[in-house]
């Protein structure tokens, strides 16, 4: 079983990609909370952030294998190279690997109970979804909005764990302001979801929200969710102790999907390029890391 784990991670989950993707959202999720929430205005990274970003590496990596499990059938026809499809590792063994995960990811946050809670109610939603599709087959896997929708919660949720995060480390309670961070995260998101799903010739039988609200329906959709997230942060961040000037650095980000939606229609590309919706989404995390540390040294 564990040379068939080790080729799943290789093939689904390669480190390479996704260990720095998770220290960035770690990171970067946690920072722009503490520059929106008007309590905080900034901070420097801690052992709580150590732990989170730890604790989502191991998450991203069950939800991956708990994708896979519900697509199976679809990737069986249109994914066969993928390792679940090909039988590299066997559904028995990703679950016994998401059991083990559970266990370990919440025994990591057993130290601070408010973020446990938090990591267990996305745990449960993601569980719960899941379940209930394998069982009874709803959503359908092309009814992609309804599946986003239902999906898109666990998204926050997993921001709200970093968020709590934060709060245990400096303690506090939550406040509004502060929430808006997992908005902001969330909305940078959204962006790539939407972006890589953005197609004018989608495959036979591929799942694409351009197949429900056309090309230039989606790629509006992607490009409105980049300038929310960044709008969102400029507006809130103005209540915080910190200098408001670092904050002008989560603009910068946005010349990729600007860039890229420039090219998607004038040159008439039939995707939207990869490549810049997920920078957009891996600077922004370390924009908003910077701007915390920037602000919280420019207070001492």
């Amino acid at each position: 079983m564990t040379g068939r784990l080790l080729r799943y991670v290789a093939g689904s989950y390669p480190p390479s990609a996704y260990v720095p993707y998770a220290l960035l959202w770690a990171f970067g999720g946690t920072a722009v909370c503490a520059v929106v929430d008007d309590r905080i205005g900034g901070a420097l990274p801690d052992v709580g952030v150590l732990v989170s970003a730890l604790t989502l590496l191991v998450t991203l990596l069950m939800m991956r294998a708990l994708d896979d499990i519900r697509d199976l059938p679809y990737d069986r026809t249109h994914n066969p190279d993928r390792p679940l499809a090909r039988g590299a590792v066997r559904v028995r063994d990703l679950y016994v690997m998401i059991a083990v995960g559970t266990v370990l990811v919440l025994a990591l946050n057993a130290w601070r109970w408010p973020v446990l809670l938090v990591l267990a109610g996305q745990l449960g939603y993601a569980f719960v979804l899941v379940g209930v599709e394998l069982r009874r087959g709803w959503p359908a896997g092309d009814a992609m909005l309804l599946g986003f929708v239902l999906n898109f919660p666990v998204q926050l949720m997993i921001n709200a764990f970093l968020y709590a995060g934060l709060l245990h480390s400096v303690g506090l309670g939550p406040s509004w302001s502060g929430a808006v961070g997992v908005v902001v995260s969330a909305l940078a998101f959204l962006h790539l979801e939407f972006a890589r799903k953005t197609t004018r010739s989608p495959r036979p039988g591929e799942r694409t929200y351009s197949a429900r609200i056309g090309a230039n329906g989606t790629a509006g959709v992607a490009v409105g969710a980049a300038l929310a997230s960044v709008l969102l942060l400029l507006v809130v961040a103005r209540g915080g102790p910190a200098p408001y000037w670092p904050v002008w650095l989560a603009v910068l980000p946005l010349a990729l999907p600007l860039l890229a939606g420039r090219r998607f229609h004038a040159d008439r590309l039939t995707r939207w390029p990869y490549g810049p919706a997920a920078m957009f989404l891996l600077s922004s995390f370390a924009g908003y890391q910077i701007i915390s540390i920037v602000q919280e040294v420019a207070t001492r």
